[in-house]
């Protein structure tokens, strides 16, 4: 994950309430039906995530 002003080639571009998100496909589908969320206390919040294919040695 990273910062970016604009998208790369093959990101696929969201924004909702002035918030630009710029995803990979394979991050977009790793991240299908999750929420995120941000939390003065904690940074941003996933909830919902499915379970990687990859197991857990695999640096998605």
């Amino acid at each position: 994950m990273d910062i970016a002003k604009a998208a790369q080639a093959g990101d696929l571009t969201m924004e909702k309430d002035g918030l630009r998100l710029f995803l990979e496909e394979r991050a977009n589908q790793m991240l299908m039906n999750t929420t995120i969320d941000f939390n003065e206390a904690q940074g941003f919040v996933l909830s919902g995530m499915q379970p990687s294919s990859c197991g857990s040695s695999c640096s998605c």
